[in-house]
């Protein structure tokens, strides 16, 4: 396998873009918690609350004061607490919203939280926890012995396991995934060997450790576990009925990387990265027309060899943000793969002779009829002119 390259795919969907103007990475000490679980009521006032508590915590970022943005959350969990401490440090390097996300509704969870649901914008609607310490609330969750029994049911020969503090949602779970397998059974490359199945991790602590802006992923072959494919982020619509569209989007792409496997097992250690990346954020919608024109148009391009290798989120200095932008190049190298050499079966032909050596000095000649350097002079200039 080459440098730099992975075993296990993320899709890196979402960067939380919180807060500007800022100095580089602070270290962050651990927030003040709870010496033990109050118990909470959640009464009519509690939704406003929980709203002050995320305006803190986004006027915090803005203000890049670290001390007030850790009390608004729980020091206690580790996992939160690291995914907290990186929002901070990203925030520093591409802005904040220009408000709060706003609560809509606000339920008990167990006796000692309370579970809000969270409006993140186009994005959808997100489920985040609070529970008291000393008479206030700060972003929490459950731990792992807080969030119920692992579930498991099936829905129209989908295996979706989940745990139980998601049964209130399992429908739109269900709904979703069976909405996201219509896209992928469209698009197979081969014959399928097995279904595809779904779990959701429902907190920080449950995903084990992940990047913090990690949507899902698909553990190439794996022969006891390929089947499954795995979702750490996941929005509902604003009726809070139904997973929302992006949220079925990121579950195309995942499904769609359990669809090269089927393929071909393996052959994503072995394919450019643009070629992994690009061809399930393109089939599955992954990226907006909107975020693709700015991308391409306002951010610097990657080189062949960067798109080839893929972002260095393994190296400590590379910023995660950064990650999601080489996504939107990826998918407009597919779009121009499939608009100028022939769509799928192109794309077929290439992971075939992949199978027999990674040299894109080999391959691209023999699939395409060109050179890697005249496939990416060609790709800039379509995409500039599409979208610039």
């Amino acid at each position: 396998m080459r440098k730099g390259r992975r075993l296990l795919r993320g899709l890196i969907a979402v960067s939380l873009a919180v807060a500007a103007c800022a100095p580089g990475p602070v270290t962050a000490t651990a927030s003040p918690a709870a010496t033990g679980p109050e118990a909470v009521e959640v009464t009519d006032k509690t939704l406003g609350e929980i709203q002050a508590v995320m305006t803190a915590q986004h006027d915090a970022l803005e203000k890049r004061d670290l001390k007030a943005y850790q009390t608004t959350f729980d020091g206690q969990r580790g996992a939160l607490r690291r995914c907290k401490q990186e929002s901070f440090d990203v925030a520093g390097r591409v802005g904040t919203s220009p408000s709060a996300f706003k609560v809509i509704k606000v339920t008990p969870y167990l006796t000692t939280y309370a579970r809000a649901w969270v409006d993140e914008g186009s994005i959808g609607v997100s489920r985040y926890y609070f529970r008291k310490t000393e008479g206030r609330w700060i972003q929490s969750e459950p731990t792992d012995s807080e969030v119920g029994p692992e579930k498991h049911t099936t829905v129209d020969t989908i295996d979706i396991d989940y745990w139980g503090i998601d049964d209130d949602v399992i429908d739109a779970l269900g709904k979703g995934t069976l909405q996201a397998r219509e896209l992928v059974l469209q698009n197979l490359l081969s014959d399928v060997r097995k279904p595809f199945g779904i779990r959701f991790y429902p907190t920080r602590s449950t995903q084990g450790v992940q990047g913090c802006n990690v949507v899902g992923f698909h553990i190439p072959n794996a022969a006891a576990d390929d089947k499954f494919i795995r979702f750490f982020r996941y929005w509902f619509t604003p009726d809070l009925k139904l997973l929302s569209p992006p949220t079925i989007s990121f579950i195309q792409h995942e499904a769609l990387h359990w669809a090269q496997d089927q393929f071909s097992p393996g052959i994503s250690a072995r394919l450019d990265w643009w070629l992994v990346e690009g061809w399930p954020d393109y089939i599955g919608q992954s990226r907006t027309e909107a975020y693709k024109r700015a991308t391409v148009c306002n951010s610097p391009t990657p080189t062949f060899k960067q798109l080839v290798d893929g972002p260095r989120s393994d190296l400590p200095d590379f910023p995660p943000e950064d990650a999601v932008r080489y996504y939107a190049f990826a998918n407009t190298m597919v779009e121009y793969l499939y608009a100028q050499f022939g769509g799928a079966n192109a794309y077929k032909q290439l992971l075939t002779v992949y199978k027999s050596g990674v040299d894109p000095k080999v391959n691209y000649p023999q699939v395409l009829k060109v050179t890697p350097e005249e496939f990416y002079s060609g790709w800039m200039a379509f995409a500039k002119k599409k979208y610039c």
